[in-house]
């Protein structure tokens, strides 16, 4: 089956940019494979068609250095914050390189990883997040929820780092429950947050009991998120566990992971304009496929905002949503005008359980309180398509007072819900239904 295709990504004047930015070379074969696999995926994902050789990797790639030999200790009692950012020092001045962690239990409090070095946790390997909140200190102009300000430290912080690499098997645990209850003005620490950086991949680690957002990714280009896991406690609280946060960001794929989060799963986030320190040159989402993973638990598997101005050309495939969450969750802030969706493609998709929703608008998320004579948000061009299994009901596809849905299409959906085999559509212009049955339990 072919898929659908609402534009060519990348047209043909950035395919030349974005070779003459990933470093095509045709005679370095000391150039590593995964290099060559990204370069791959990231093209041929936005419809490239000649790939000539592997992109630029790290320098001094060969350069590993456990985190013991700065002195850490893994036996998830000692405090490593300053052992292991030595060997992250370290590292990067003697050209970059990787950090590894062995096998143990690390506890630590913030990282701040350098250009040019990587991060690999072995199996069994475990960097653990210090309950203590003086050891995250606080960032002026962090970015969170569509703006800067001053907040708390992730757990691992890259920024303007390009090729950068964090892999595993190893487990990243964010000590969530330490932080849950914690009132903070200064919000809770992310796992891992990644800004202002291209050419980047993350794979094969487990994210565990964030304190809040997983993983970050804000202005990142060509990222790559691959066979990960994003999971807390099963029946703990958890909240504000989202799995992945796109920010601002372009051409990012993720593919084979597995959420089991007490938030979104993949949320699609960007600027938010309500007076809180607006960026408006903030870069909007572009170009975003989600495929192949499993949905467990979450508030959403594929989430359009809460905060974004704008969102072109996302696609969630090939996927399993068995969790209590909208498959489609679309949000619209009234603070926030001119929200703009488009070419959203969601297909291929196998529903499982008695409880979560198809697609689900909320057109007053986020705040209570509109922005006077908000000029009105629109999403457009939104598929749904392949779809079979048992769910919990339909949904929404109304935009309500502040939003406008317009060119959406429902085809080949049969699946069978337990409470509310009716779609709301009402207000939707453009609609198409083709060889759609819902039928109740």
């Amino acid at each position: 089956m072919s898929e659908p295709r609402t534009a060519a990504y990348p047209p043909p004047a950035l395919r030349r940019v974005l070779a003459d930015k990933l470093s095509i070379t045709r005679n370095n074969s000391k150039r590593s494979m995964i290099s060559k696999v990204i370069l791959l995926a990231c093209l041929s994902l936005f419809g490239a068609i000649a790939i000539a050789a592997p992109l630029a990797a790290h320098g001094g790639s060969n350069n590993r250095l456990p985190v013991t030999a700065r002195g850490a200790v893994g036996d998830g009692v000692t405090l490593n914050t300053k052992a292991i950012q030595a060997a992250i020092d370290g590292v990067a001045a003697t050209g970059g390189g990787t950090v590894v962690f062995p096998p143990g239990e690390f506890l630590s409090g913030a990282l701040f990883l350098k250009p040019g070095v990587n991060v690999e946790l072995l199996a069994g390997a475990i960097l653990k997040g210090s309950s203590n909140f003086v050891d995250y200190p606080t960032l002026t102009n962090a970015r969170f929820e569509g703006h800067f300000e001053d907040r708390v430290a992730a757990l691992l912080n890259v920024a303007k780092s390009d090729h950068f690499r964090l892999t595993g098997p190893g487990l990243i645990d964010g000590n969530g429950a330490a932080y849950w209850k914690m009132p903070s003005p200064l919000g809770r620490p992310r796992l891992c947050a990644i800004r202002d950086s291209r050419d980047v991949v993350v794979s094969g680690v487990c994210f565990s009991n964030s304190p809040t957002w997983n993983l970050h990714l804000y202005n990142c280009r060509r990222t790559i998120v691959k066979d990960c896991r994003f999971e807390i406690t099963p029946g703990s609280a958890g909240p504000s566990t989202d799995g992945i946060d796109i920010d601002s960001s372009q051409y990012i794929l993720v593919t084979g992971c597995y959420f089991s989060v007490n938030d979104d799963c993949v949320c699609l986030k960007g600027n938010r304009y309500d007076g809180l320190n607006q960026q408006p040159a903030s870069p909007p989402v572009r170009n975003v496929r989600v495929q192949n993973c499993t949905f467990a638990r979450g508030m959403g598997a594929l989430t359009l905002g809460t905060e974004a101005q704008g969102i072109r050309n996302a696609e969630l495939k090939n996927s399993v949503v068995r969790g209590r969450m909208p498959l489609l969750r679309i949000k619209f802030r009234p603070d926030t005008a001119n929200q703009d969706y488009r070419h959203v493609r969601v297909s291929n998709i196998q529903l499982e359980g008695n409880a979560g929703t198809i697609v689900g608008v909320e057109p007053g998320h986020g705040t209570k309180v509109p922005s006077p004579k908000a000029p009105i948000s629109h999403a457009s061009g939104i598929s749904l398509q392949n779809i079979s299994g048992t769910f919990g009901s339909f949904g929404s596809l109304s935009g309500g007072a502040i939003a406008t849905m317009s060119d959406i299409t429902l085809r080949n959906i049969h699946v069978t819900v337990a409470r509310n085999a009716e779609l709301n559509t009402n207000g939707v212009v453009g609609l198409k239904i083709e060889d759609v049955v819902v039928q109740m339990k």
